[in-house]
């Protein structure tokens, strides 16, 4: 017996692919974004450019040591903890909150680093310790996944001091 007319099983699959187009619509489900993982499951590496096109988006320090191999002889743009006394400079994924800061896990950094940028950072004040400077910057150069010391460097390029 039935109670009414049923809709029918065409009306009920064109009723499903609307709801679902409707809904891929209000979430955004388009194309995949740059860092969305490839069909083999790997991110691909989001700090590497293609050769002449300049560096691509700032990633920040672990991101960059995670893909060393692939970012190594690359131009990057690195966000994180600057840290430099007057003989060396690195870029620090943490900065510990010791007086003076001490780098947790980086990559040293080589060539000058410009005055202008010394000027503005954080920087040791009392005579008795030793002279250093920190700040939260983004760096751009040359990665190298193993530097003259064994250690991961990045060549700089230039250095942009992070607001906020």
């Amino acid at each position: 017996m039935s109670d009414g007319p049923r809709p029918s099983r065409l009306a009920a699959t064109s009723l499903a692919v609307v709801i679902g187009l409707m809904l891929a619509a209000c979430t955004g489900a388009a194309a995949p974004s740059a860092s969305t993982p490839s069909a083999s499951g790997t991110p691909p590496a989001p700090s590497a450019s293609a050769p002449g096109s300049g560096p691509a988006a700032a990633i920040d320090v672990d991101t960059l040591l995670a893909a060393a191999g692939a970012n190594d002889g690359q131009t990057v743009r690195v966000t994180g903890n600057f840290l430099a006394d007057e003989t060396s400079a690195q870029l620090c994924a943490v900065l510990m909150e010791s007086y003076p800061p001490q780098c947790g896990g980086g990559v040293r950094l080589t060539g000058p680093v410009p005055a202008d940028t010394l000027a503005a950072l954080d920087t040791t004040k009392e005579p008795d310790l030793k002279r250093m400077w920190w700040g939260y910057v983004t760096v751009t150069g040359m990665f190298h996944a193993s530097g003259d010391d064994g250690r991961p460097s990045l060549d700089i390029q230039s250095i942009d001091l992070v607001e906020g």
